[in-house]
């Protein structure tokens, strides 16, 4: 990671910024996507297992705002979790965050660790389906 990065738990910048940019700093592919199961950031890695990420939004009074995703933004924050999906179609929890009730800077600066230390364990991020590359 570049150096330390201030993060404003008031912003309205979407959740997802602060860490795609602490990833791809350190080198890292990571797209954000959309599917059926909705949006989230994928990481491909070089041995052909992939990270994913999302974030869920706080409880908002006696509405349930649980929105998993990376498009609501810093100041709804609540967790983020990752998981490992391996190539055998294996998937493990990789960083969950959802009991921590951590600020938004910790939790991210956490998060980014958890999937750093996994990517180096896998070779690193798989960059073969980078446009940019």
């Amino acid at each position: 990671m570049t150096g330390p990065q201030t993060l404003d738990p008031d912003a309205d910048e979407e959740v997802a910024t602060a860490p795609l940019a602490l990833l791809r700093a350190a080198g890292i592919y990571c797209p954000p996507w959309r599917d059926s199961a909705g949006t989230y950031v994928r990481v491909p890695l070089a041995d052909g297992a992939e990270v994913t990420f999302s974030g869920t939004a706080a409880d908002r009074g006696a509405r349930r705002g649980h929105d998993v995703s990376i498009h609501h933004p810093v100041r709804e924050h609540d967790s983020w979790q990752a998981s490992l999906n391996d190539t055998d179609g294996g998937c493990d929890v990789l960083y969950d965050s959802h009991t921590q009730d951590l600020p938004h800077e910790e939790d991210t600066a956490a998060l980014v660790a958890a999937i750093l230390a996994c990517a180096r364990e896998h070779g690193g991020s798989d960059h073969t389906s980078d446009p940019d590359n």
